[in-house]
């Protein structure tokens, strides 16, 4: 959960403002499309890109899931939710028993490990980490991200103030470690007591100006921190594969071993987050069932708190399809009344985008935008 914090952490604290951030496999894409070089220049985490290596490397041609990628691959299915969905299809027939689907999940499951250490190899993160480091990419996410959306259009703005805590907690759907990479606050973009006379190590820019008027610049406090409910790259074992499920049985139920929120114990170790959180934030996700649990508890929290959501969407989809793909994913809501939609509707803002240069985990280069040097 996050942390309350108070006077004896921060000198001058006045608010505390706690922003939830779900990032998807679209970061890690981005990433590696723009600065993976040499040999596997252009290779990416996409799921197009593990059914090629599995087609050349995979010696259980008869993997249960393996056969029905093919198929979907015929059928122009190439997203990761696509391969969810199928899991998902597979135990809803009863085409195979639970300890069958199991096992062809561990196999894929060794197998994308290797994947991931041929595309993020080390060799990879340690110039992404020098890029991450020379371009200010954690402070410029941290304190400019409310400028990738029009001047005053969120209610969150007008909240911020000095001396407020900017308490963000990253929940990095990918195994790779390229998000703590970017957003680590290193000695080149952070001093977390900069000045003499004052505590505050932080500028929040709030773009709250509207229309004629001038952005508040907040000199306030932040902390950032990463966490990985899928597991991390670097313990193989700790991956999860599988589906999300409305309804089974926790105690008997052989379904709970496909079933990812159950496994990544989300009631327990994330529901505080979800309930404790003043604004979300959705980068490079597919917005399909396959995080239904995470979709559904957010909807809860715009259904019955003041809170926002802000849904970062690559390409150039129409604002309200952004929005209504977020409701559609919400498995649990399907049936929910047109009037709680659209008081979900109406506190989504939406940002498209199509050359990674957002504010948000975009991957500038410009010295215009490195501004951390304005807190010295």
């Amino acid at each position: 959960m996050f942390k309350e914090y108070d006077r004896n952490s921060f000198n001058e604290l006045n608010k505390q403002h706690n922003i939830l951030a779900l990032v998807g496999n679209g970061f890690d894409i981005g990433a590696l499309k723009k600065y993976k070089k040499g040999i596997a220049s252009g290779k990416t985490t996409s799921y197009p890109e593990f059914y090629n290596y599995l087609l050349s490397d995979l010696t259980n041609k008869d993997n249960i899931l393996f056969k029905e990628m093919k198929k979907d691959k015929e059928n122009d299915k190439d997203n990761w939710s696509d391969f969810e969905n199928t899991l998902s299809q597979l135990l809803k027939k009863s085409s195979y028993n639970v300890s069958e689907l199991e096992k062809s999940v561990d196999e894929l499951q060794k197998y994308f490990i290797m994947f991931l250490n041929e595309v993020v190899d080390y060799s990879f993160i340690l110039e992404f980490n020098q890029l991450a480091r020379k371009n200010k990419w954690a402070w410029n996410t941290l304190s400019h991200f409310l400028r990738d959306l029009p001047s005053g259009e969120t209610k969150f703005a007008s909240k911020t103030g000095c001396y407020d805590l900017f308490n963000f907690v990253f929940v990095n759907f990918n195994y790779t470690n390229l998000l703590e990479n970017y957003l680590y606050l290193d000695k080149n973009q952070f001093d977390p007591h900069v000045h003499k006379n004052v505590d505050t190590n932080f500028l929040f820019y709030s773009n709250n100006a509207g229309s004629g008027g001038s952005e508040s610049i907040w000199s306030s406090y932040v902390l950032c921190d990463v966490i990985h409910p899928h597991g991390i790259q670097g313990v193989p074992r700790s991956l999860l594969f599988g589906i999300d499920l409305k309804e089974y049985d926790k105690g008997r139920s052989f379904e709970k071993k496909l079933v990812k929120p159950y496994w990544a114990r989300c009631e327990v170790k994330y529901r505080d987050y979800i309930e404790t959180a003043e604004l979300f934030i959705i980068y490079g996700m597919s917005l399909g069932e396959m995080d239904a649990w995470w979709m559904d508890a957010i909807y809860d929290e715009l259904l019955s708190r003041d809170v926002e959501l802000i849904i970062y969407m690559y390409g150039d989809s129409d604002e309200e399809i952004v929005k209504k793909k977020f409701i559609n994913s919400c498995v649990r809501h399907l049936g929910d009344s047109k009037t709680n939609r659209e008081v979900v509707n109406n506190k989504i803002h939406v940002v498209t985008f199509v050359d990674n240069t957002t504010w948000f985990l975009g991957f500038n280069q410009n010295d215009e935008y490195n501004t951390s040097n304005e807190m010295k």
